[in-house]
């Protein structure tokens, strides 16, 4: 009986559903700090990234290409020893949708080298998940060492301004995660600090090669959704 479910499930969403080249995931209503002030603080002033494209969609320089990345004010900073006011975690991002491939455009402040300071966790319908370590120096930097190229091949520096306060010039890191089941429909994404001196700053998260429910294609994508035909 649970297998005949399974399969009716799986009918209905193959029947009501969009395959597009990228979708957009709106972090918006998990936003924990904001891009045009001091994100690392809170406090109202200037930094590099008040420079990014916010309001806007843009293609951000990625592992195998060009990655649109749709930017709003808002973003996601976690807790980390330098910055406790921030939540250890934020979790329940609606996906509700397939995808090969998500893309993460993020940063630290500060920086923890002794190993994962935090994950990403796709959490999956059928209650599994899947965790990305996110490690200094590897696949994750702070956002002020734009200079030292991540060695992950699957992580490149996105986007780089040579201007603006606290260091005269800041990036976003573009990791690339390749899903490890595709074919699996995800629910929700997970953002988890693990309480180091690294300050996690997320500020976009893209889906790639995607397949997303009729409902969940109106609200991930936007008008810069190709629709694979």
């Amino acid at each position: 009986m649970k297998t005949l479910i399974g399969a009716c499930v799986a009918l209905a969403f193959a029947l009501n559903a969009y395959a597009v080249e990228w979708a957009h995931v709106d972090i918006q209503e998990h936003a924990t700090t904001e891009l045009d002030i001091e994100w690392w603080t809170g406090n109202a002033g200037d930094s590099t990234y008040s420079r990014l494209p916010i309001g806007e969609t843009a293609d951000f320089i990625g592992p195998d290409g060009p990655v649109p990345f749709h930017i709003e004010v808002g973003a996601v900073a976690l807790n980390g020893t330098n910055a406790a006011q921030f939540p250890l975690e934020v979790t329940g991002i609606p996906v509700e949708g397939k995808a090969k491939f998500l893309y993460f455009l993020h940063a630290t402040g500060w920086e923890f080298a002794g190993g994962p300071s935090y994950q990403f966790v796709l959490n999956y319908d059928d209650g599994s998940e899947e965790r990305l370590d996110m490690i200094t120096h590897e696949n994750s930097d702070d956002w002020c060492h734009h200079t030292a190229e991540p060695p992950d091949p699957d992580s490149i520096w996105g986007w780089v301004m040579l201007e603006g306060p606290p260091c005269n010039g800041s990036g976003l890191i573009n990791t690339r995660w390749e899903n490890p089941r595709p074919n699996d429909r995800i629910a929700t994404l997970d953002m988890i600090s693990l309480g180091t001196a690294a300050v996690p700053i997320i500020a976009g998260v893209t889906l790639g090669d995607a397949i997303l429910a009729v409902e969940a294609e109106g609200r991930l994508t936007t008008s810069w959704a190709r629709l694979k035909r």
